[in-house]
């Protein structure tokens, strides 16, 4: 199929023009974000970790010049090289999210962001955004006629899934849990950098298990810590020693945070516990120390 026999849509995802609806503090570390607009009741309802593009607004509220209003939205081969070739300062910010609730019959997505300290770009954002103001998102278009564009959750026919994630990855995992079937067991190891920020907790059920840890400091130090002892739980003990196999029967394991955290803990799943690389996927929603590529 050509790429304009998508009901003249170009690729699968469409650039959406949108305003600040509401603004809610969810608690110390989360402000979510409602944005509204027309052109949103196109907006995919897909869910999952489904990864959209937020368009962070200039100093002065405007967009810089680099295609991506153009109707169809272009190819990101396109919009993408000519926002790269503008100076740094003369561009808008991209961040990476994925959507907390999609309400396409109303013309609406809610986006919750995480707070970082020292703030980042996203989180000045959220702090300061005002009702009505105008953003610019990029995120699956309905009319395209393609399912899933933009998901990295592929459990396939897996009994077993393993969900690890910091704050960022809370709307994603919110989602996948929504998602689960009955027959699904779920373990959820999820880090908040205070016991405040908990949003995962009152997910738990008799098929959804949630071990929620403090991070001491270091980004993923709690995740790190919370893998290992799952994996001592979870591993058969033979004269003594953890056999690898037992924790990878029927597996599937998703993870998504800091860029780090994650490479470190897929390698230690892979690695040493023995759990098929096809069968992890992960995901790098920030970095420790300076952002992560848009």
């Amino acid at each position: 199929m050509s790429h304009l026999e998508n009901n003249g849509r170009p690729w699968a995802y469409s650039a959406f023009r949108a305003r600040v609806s509401r603004r809610r503090v969810l608690s110390p570390g989360f402000v979510r974000m409602t944005l509204a607009g027309p052109d949103l009741r196109n907006f995919a309802p897909w869910g999952l970790d489904q990864r959209i593009k937020l368009v962070l607004p200039m100093a002065d509220g405007s967009l810089a010049d680099f295609g991506l209003l153009a109707d169809p939205t272009p190819h990101p081969s396109d919009w993408y090289a000519r926002w790269r070739a503008l100076p740094e300062g003369d561009r808008n910010v991209l961040r990476t999210y994925t959507p907390a609730a999609i309400r396409p019959e109303a013309g609406e997505i809610d986006v919750d962001v995480v707070i970082h300290e020292p703030p980042g770009p996203a989180s000045r954002w959220a702090l300061g955004a005002r009702i009505g103001e105008e953003i610019v998102l990029t995120g699956p278009d309905i009319r395209a006629g393609v399912t899933g564009y933009g998901i990295a959750w592929q459990p396939g026919d897996a009994r077993r899934v393993l969900i690890v994630g910091d704050e960022t990855a809370f709307p994603a995992i919110r989602n996948i849990l929504d998602a689960l079937g009955e027959d699904v067991r779920a373990h959820v190891l999820a880090e908040v950098g205070g016991t405040e920020d908990d949003l995962l907790s009152s997910r738990r059920s008799d098929s959804v298990t949630v071990d929620v840890r403090r991070r001491n400091g270091i980004p993923g130090s709690g995740l790190d810590d919370a893998v290992r002892d799952w994996a001592a739980a979870a591993s058969e003990t033979t004269s003594g020693e953890q056999e690898p196999t037992a924790v990878a029967d029927d597996l599937y394991v998703w993870i998504a945070g800091e860029a780090g955290s994650v490479t470190r803990i897929r390698r230690h799943l892979a690695d040493d516990l023995g759990v098929p690389k096809e069968r992890i996927s992960f995901l790098g929603y920030w970095r420790h120390g300076g952002p992560l590529t848009s």
